[in-house]
């Protein structure tokens, strides 16, 4: 966005009220987690540890509705890196964004 104090006042314009704005923070990326234990987790239900086969099709669900196509991966530090690469393979596939999280 471009913005300028030059601008000629007295135009009318109609700008809009930022209600049905369909880009949000809940829904631009998906956060998905790989425990220590080579577990998979979501950002909106940490309590729940998924293999790859169970989260894969809840991913592909989920991506659906992502606007962005931003997922973002956050490996524990003991996790093992196929684990990551599963899904950084799985974002490539599906020309996903892949956001990758390290401390």
């Amino acid at each position: 966005i471009i913005m300028s104090t030059m601008a000629e006042p007295g135009i009318p314009v109609d700008l809009p009220d930022g209600k049905d704005n369909k880009v949000t923070k809940e829904n631009s990326t998906l956060n998905v987690g790989i425990t220590a234990n080579n577990m998979y987790l979501l950002a909106d239900d940490t309590e729940t540890e998924y293999t790859y086969a169970e989260i894969e099709p809840l991913i592909l669900s989920k991506m659906e509705q992502n606007i962005e196509k931003n997922i973002k991966i956050s490996g524990d530090k003991g996790a093992d890196y196929e684990f990551v690469f599963q899904l950084i393979a799985l974002s490539k596939k599906n020309k996903w964004t892949p956001i990758l999280v390290f401390k």
